[in-house]
């Protein structure tokens, strides 16, 4: 009898509806009706589940299996926060039962597994054992790789998994993000066959995980003095282009040469990461991305850079040597004249705009970064130095300083920069609205007139673009 009773319940009952709903919205969308889904399904796991069936092309009744991950790049540096996240996750196990929770690395490969005792064998098996390897390219919607993709705790319900094996799992994942490069250092994940136990834990990880993150935060200061105590010895003897950059390739201190080029670059050491967000531009930020993987492998690695405007008003050569710090590189150090010409020297394009973050646009939100899909991005709108993004979640400034800046980024995504201080997603643009002798503004609101201006000599693109 109080079996039956309990599985009268109205909350029973809500759950096993929204089950319901939830696994008729996943097999109409697998089927390629993504009505359903957008009614149902949070907006995280629907962007998940297009990533899974439109880019990834993942098919979500056969499991990958034990994929074979790429060779990593050593980061020693990040094996206390490892451990920290290790702590969290065992704890949670510990005290809540009847689940298990995994730590996992920046490419979603498990380190280590926890499971509480009152779980039965069939729920221990070979997904979960360390070295599993579970990025969302290759393990679908999942509460590991998943949460590596944002900076919220992502709840995956039941069916709300991409993989039908999964689908009598519940999850909560929470990543910890570099606050200098915004790239993601590991993630915990608590599994249990319970959806309203995983659910309410997220506000429990988001609490516990502040100690890796703050842990961050002064690792990211500390590389930033080494970095500064190199730069001073650097500009004291040279009187040409000096800069001192973190590993997103931000500026932490520059001479007076490279300030007056680039311009906006304050004086002094910018110790905290918060202050220097931004503070770059294409090559720089590429010297981050690509030098890392160079410095880590052979620690006298020095390489050569070719840059041109802002730093100067022609291409220019420039010496790359990292600055070590504990446990590997910390950031680098630009200056004037080619490094040694030897094989391992790396030669950047003066042209480049790669973005640091592999795709992914950088906001701020309070203490937090966000990683943007450029797709979740409606349009961009300049207030001097800062951009504001309008997205799906909401406004947020980017960490990019300067429209110019963002453009390159996005550039390669179709955004068109349809007046000085917009820029605009194509693919978002719902109203097209004429404002009179010949020019028109745009909404990505079907209900609302952004009023976004397009200057007289961007129209005739705009209307090419939109076949209008």
């Amino acid at each position: 009898m109080p079996t039956d009773v309990a599985a009268t319940t109205p909350a029973t009952r809500d759950a096993r509806r929204r089950r319901a709903a939830t696994l008729l919205a996943w097999e109409r969308f697998v089927a390629g009706d993504d009505e359903p889904a957008v009614a149902t399904v949070p907006a995280p796991i629907l962007r998940s589940w297009r990533r899974c069936r439109d880019v990834h092309g993942l098919d979500p009744m056969r499991p990958t299996g034990r994929a074979q991950r790429p060779a990593p790049v050593a980061a020693p540096r990040d094996t206390g926060i490892y451990a920290q996240l290790g702590a969290v996750a065992a704890t949670v196990v510990r005290e809540i039962g009847g689940c298990l929770a995994t730590v996992t690395d920046a490419d979603a490969e498990i380190l280590a597994c926890w499971s509480a005792p009152d779980l039965g064998a069939d729920d221990l098996d070979s997904r979960f054992e360390p070295g599993t390897w579970w990025p969302e390219s290759v393990g679908g919607t999942n509460g590991m790789g998943t949460a590596l993709l944002q900076s919220q705790p992502v709840v995956i319900r039941g069916p709300e998994h991409w993989r039908r094996d999964m689908h009598e799992w519940s999850c909560v994942g929470l990543a910890v993000h570099d606050p200098v490069t915004a790239r993601p250092v590991g993630a915990v994940n608590v599994a249990a066959r319970s959806a309203d136990l995983v659910a309410g834990l997220a506000t429990r990880l988001a609490d516990e995980l502040e100690a890796a993150r703050r842990h961050l935060r002064f690792r990211a200061v500390d590389d930033a003095r080494a970095v500064s105590e190199r730069f001073a010895a650097e500009d004291s003897r040279r009187t040409g282009t000096v800069l001192g950059l973190d590993l997103a390739g931000n500026v932490v201190a520059a001479s007076d040469k490279a300030r007056r080029s680039v311009g906006g670059i304050p004086a002094g050491y910018l110790l905290d990461p918060a202050l220097r967000r931004g503070l770059t531009f294409p090559p720089l930020a590429e010297i981050g991305r690509r030098s890392w993987a160079q410095a880590v492998a052979d620690p006298s690695w020095t390489g050569t850079v070719v840059i041109g405007p802002p730093l100067g008003p022609a291409p220019h050569s420039y010496t790359i040597t990292p600055v070590n710090g504990t446990g590997g590189p910390a950031g680098w150090i630009v200056s004037d004249g080619p490094g040694p010409d030897t094989g391992s020297a790396l030669v950047l394009d003066p042209g480049t705009t790669a973005n640091p973050t592999s795709g992914r646009i950088a906001a701020l939100a309070g203490d937090s970064v966000l990683l943007l899909g450029p797709e979740e991005i409606r349009f961009a709108e300049a207030n001097r130095h800062d951009v504001w993004l309008t997205t799906d979640c909401g406004r947020f400034r980017a960490a990019t300083r300067g429209m110019d800046h963002l453009a390159r980024e996005l550039s390669p995504y179709g955004f068109l920069r349809v007046h000085r201080s917009f820029l605009v997603n194509p693919a978002r643009i719902r109203r097209v609205v004429s404002k009179g002798n010949g020019l028109i503004a745009l909404s990505t609101d079907h209900h609302r007139a952004e009023d976004i201006p397009v200057s007289r000599r961007s129209t005739h693109e705009v209307r090419q673009r939109l076949g209008i």
